[in-house]
């Protein structure tokens, strides 16, 4: 199989960013699913064993096995711009970011 230039570009910057993360952060979105680069962060964040830690809008529905590998997930109210704020201060005082 050959691998496009641009994804396996895109895969080499993602790469240098997070191994230099103490944590990898995913903003949860159920579209995640449908972009290439959310999948490599992912992807990457399990190879390089990073903490993986969750924002979510409240209600979201996270796979069990995310939820396993999840060192912590806090939730937001997505139509409350300050809920986002306080939930990332959550984590980040929880010491788990």
């Amino acid at each position: 199989m050959k691998i496009d230039r641009a994804l396996r570009e895109a895969t080499r910057r993602n790469y240098e960013g997070l191994s230099g993360a103490r944590t990898f952060c995913l903003l949860w979105n159920d579209k995640m699913v449908d972009e290439v680069i959310p999948i490599i962060q992912m992807g990457l964040a399990v190879y390089l064993d990073k903490p993986i830690v969750i924002l979510a809008p409240s209600g979201s529905v996270i796979p069990a096995n995310l939820r396993a590998m999840a060192t912590a997930i806090e939730a937001f109210d997505p139509a409350d711009p300050g809920s986002l704020d306080a939930a990332t201060e959550r984590l980040v005082r929880s010491g788990k970011m």
